[in-house]
C-alpha cells in the first residue's frame, strides 16, 4: 500500500516549529504533579492550544487518589556495622512511617520479583532492589509490603554518568482505589537511593548482616484535577482516541512533554482536513505518576458505553521519542499489528527512514492501558535507536531533573507527528476498520500450546486447543471475506456502506469478547496491577505454574484446579463466543 495524495497532503501540514514549541514549554516549566498549581497552568496551556486550533476542549474536574510526596523529606541510615547516613528520596504513594521510623535486616532482591525471593525471608525485614531490574516499582512494591510482608523497600536507580534520583511511584493499585484494594496501596516506606549509594549497600551485604533505619512521610489520599480533553468528530459515532499523560515529573523532557506536544499536534492537523469517517479524541492524563492511572481509567469508568460501543483504537502517547531515536517501529496487539506495520512501513518508505518490526507481542500493564480489559484495541507507534542499541528504558535521566529537553529532538519528534497521524487518518477513513483475527486466533493457540507445556496432566487444556482452532477456521474464513468486502469498494456497489457497518460492530464484538480473556486477570470491570508478573498471554490460567507444585492429593491441589477449571471455563465461553460471531459474518 502507498500513501494517497490525501495523506501526503496531510502529513505535509505536520509543522515541525510548531510541536517543538509545545515540548519546549512543558519541558521548561518543569515538574508538575496532579494537583499542584504547576499542573494547573499546563492544564491552561493546553486549553488555550486546542482553542487556537479550534479544537473542541474542556477540561473535566474529578476526585483522584494522589499523593504529594515530600521529596526531601526522607532519613536512610546504616545502623550496623557502621552508622552512616545515605541521600534518599521517598517513592510516592509510600506508607508513612511516622516520626519513630522503621528498622530491620537489610536483604538484597535483585529485581523484586515472585522469583527473586526464592528461599529467602524477609518478613519485617528491609529489602534492596534494583529499578534497572524488572519488574516495574510499583509491582516490587506490591510483592514487598503485600505479598512478603517486608517491613521496607528501597530502590537502587539507574546507573548514570552523574548521581541520579529516578523518581517515581510505588502505588500498584491502578486508577482509584475500591474497598477492595484501598488497603494494598502502599503498606511500607519506600525509598529512592542512587546507583552509587545503593551498589555500596550491597558490598556491605558481602561482608555481614547490615541493618537500616528509614523515616519519612507521604502525603497521599484524595485530591481534585483537571484533565483536558479534546475531539473532532467524525460522520459516525465511532473514534480513534489518543492518549498522552501531561503530569509529569522533574524537567520531564522525554516523559512526556514530547508525548503531550505530538497529542496536541495531530489534533492541529486533524482539524484542519475535512470531517472524516470516524472521529478522533485526545487525551491529556492526569494522575499518571503519582495517581497511576487515574486519569486514563476515569474516563473510561465514566464514558463507559460509549467507548466500549464506538472506540475503535486506542494510541499510547507516552515518551513516543527521544534523541537518537532515527527508527520507526510499532508495538501492537494481534489484531492491529498487520496494519500497523504496514501502515508505518509505507511513511518510512515515503520518507527514506528505517523501520524495525517487532515479531510478537507480550501484553504488559503499564503506560495508561487501561482498556485492555473493554477489549478496545491498543497500540503503539514510536521510534528508536538504530541497531538495536537501546537505552534504559526511558533513559538513564528517566524522572529526573537530567530529563530536560536537550533529551529530545525536533527531528525525531517531526518523525513521532507523522507516525501518529498517519495511523490515526488510516483508521479514521478506512471503510472496513483494519482488524485481522487469523493472527489473534494463532496468538491464541501458541499461548494454549505454551499452557499445555506447563499444566502437563494437571489439568487437560484440549479442549481448549481444538475451541481455539475452530475460532483460528473460522477467523480465516471472516479475513478472507473482509478482503472481498475492501475490495468490492473500489467498484462503489450502494449496499456497501451498509455491509461495512455491519461488518465493523461485529469485528468490534469479536474483539471486545476475545482481548479481555488474552490480556486481562480482571477482566471487563476491574483493572489489574501496575507492572503485574501475572500479566502473560490468557493470564487466567498461569495459576497452573503453580497447580503443577503441588501434591494432588492436597487440599491446596484441590482448591486451585476448581478455580482452574472455572477459568479453562470462562476461555472456552470467549472462544465459542467469538467463533460464533465471526461465523455468524461469514455464512
Amino acid at each position: 500500500m502507498v500513501l494517497t495524495d490525501f495523506e501526503k497532503e496531510a502529513l505535509s501540514r505536520v509543522s515541525k516549529e510548531k510541536s517543538w514549541e509545545h515540548a519546549k514549554w512543558f519541558a521548561e516549566s518543569g515538574q508538575k504533579l496532579s494537583g499542584t498549581p504547576e499542573n494547573e497552568k499546563a492544564v491552561e496551556y493546553v486549553l488555550n492550544v486546542l482553542k487556537g486550533y479550534h479544537v473542541q476542549a474542556k477540561a473535566v474536574e474529578y476526585q483522584s487518589w494522589l499523593d504529594f510526596p515530600k521529596l526531601t523529606e526522607a532519613e536512610l541510615r546504616v545502623m550496623a556495622p557502621k552508622k552512616r547516613d545515605i541521600d534518599a528520596m521517598p517513592l510516592a504513594q509510600m506508607a508513612s512511617t511516622g516520626p519513630e521510623g522503621v528498622e530491620g535486616e537489610l536483604v538484597y532482591v535483585a529485581g523484586g520479583g515472585l522469583e527473586d525471593y526464592k528461599d529467602k525471608n524477609v518478613k519485617d525485614k528491609i529489602v534492596l532492589a534494583e529499578f534497572e531490574l524488572g519488574p516495574a516499582r510499583p509491582w516490587k512494591n506490591y510483592v514487598a509490603g503485600v505479598l512478603k510482608g517486608a517491613a521496607g523497600l528501597i530502590v537502587i536507580s539507574y546507573h548514570a554518568p552523574s548521581r541520579v534520583f529516578n523518581r517515581g511511584t510505588v502505588k500498584s493499585v491502578w486508577g482509584n482505589p475500591t474497598p477492595k484494594n484501598i488497603n494494598e496501596i502502599g503498606r511500607i516506606p519506600a525509598f529512592l537511593v542512587t546507583n552509587e549509594d545503593g551498589n555500596e549497600l550491597k558490598q556491605l551485604l558481602q561482608s555481614g548482616p547490615v541493618r537500616i533505619f528509614m523515616r519519612g512521610r507521604s502525603e497521599r489520599g484524595w485530591a481534585r484535577t483537571r484533565q483536558p480533553t479534546a475531539s473532532i468528530p467524525g460522520e459516525e459515532a465511532d473514534y480513534v482516541l489518543l492518549g498522552s499523560h501531561m503530569d509529569a515529573w522533574a524537567a520531564a523532557g522525554s516523559c512526556n512533554a514530547v508525548g503531550v506536544a505530538c497529542t496536541l499536534e495531530v489534533a492541529r492537523v486533524l482539524s484542519s482536513l475535512k470531517p472524516m469517517r470516524r472521529g478522533a479524541e485526545f487525551l491529556f492524563f492526569q494522575g499518571h505518576e503519582t495517581g497511576i492511572m487515574t486519569g486514563s481509567t476515569y474516563y473510561l469508568d465514566s464514558n463507559w458505553d460509549r467507548v466500549k460501543q464506538h472506540c475503535v483504537a486506542y494510541l499510547n502517547d507516552d515518551t513516543p521519542c527521544m534523541i537518537g531515536t532515527t527508527v520507526y517501529t510499532v508495538d501492537s496487539d494481534p489484531v492491529c499489528h498487520d496494519f500497523m506495520d504496514q501502515t508505518i512501513k509505507d511513511l518510512a518508505e515515503y520518507e527514506g527512514a528505517e523501520y524495525r518490526r517487532i515479531v510478537g507481542y507480550t501484553p504488559w500493564k503499564a503506560g495508561d492501558q487501561s482498556y485492555l480489559g473493554v477489549g478496545v484495541p491498543s497500540t503503539r507507534v514510536l521510534t528508536v535507536t538504530p541497531n538495536g542499541e537501546e537505552e534504559k528504558p526511558g533513559g538513564w535521566w528517566y524522572h529526573s531533573e537530567y530529563d530536560t529537553i536537550e533529551k529530545c529532538d525536533p527531528e525525531t519528534l517531526y518523525m513521532a507527528n507523522k507516525a501518529h497521524l498517519l495511523v490515526i487518518l488510516r483508521i479514521c477513513t478506512l471503510p472496513l476498520l483494519p482488524y485481522r483475527f487469523t493472527p489473534v486466533a494463532d496468538w491464541t493457540l501458541t499461548a494454549l500450546d505454551e499452557l499445555k507445556k506447563i499444566s502437563g496432566d494437571a489439568l487437560d487444556l484440549s479442549g481448549l486447543s481444538e475451541k481455539a482452532k475452530g475460532f483460528k477456521e473460522a477467523a480465516v474464513t471472516f479475513d478472507l471475506n473482509t478482503e472481498e468486502l475492501n475490495k468490492s469498494f473500489e467498484n462503489s456497489h450502494e449496499d456497501d456502506e451498509t455491509r461495512a457497518k455491519s461488518r465493523n460492530a461485529t469485528m468490534l464484538k469479536i474483539c471486545r469478547v476475545i482481548n479481555p480473556i488474552n490480556y486481562t486477570l480482571s477482566g471487563p470491570y476491574g483493572q489489574d496491577h501496575y507492572g503485574a508478573e501475572y500479566i502473560k498471554p490468557i493470564p487466567v490460567l498461569h495459576p497452573l505454574s503453580e497447580l503443577v507444585k503441588l501434591n494432588p492429593d492436597t487440599s491446596s491441589f484441590k482448591a486451585l484446579k476448581t478455580k482452574l477449571v472455572r477459568e479453562a471455563n470462562r476461555v472456552s465461553d470467549a472462544l465459542c463466543e467469538a467463533t460464533w460471531l465471526a461465523q455468524l459474518k461469514t455464512n
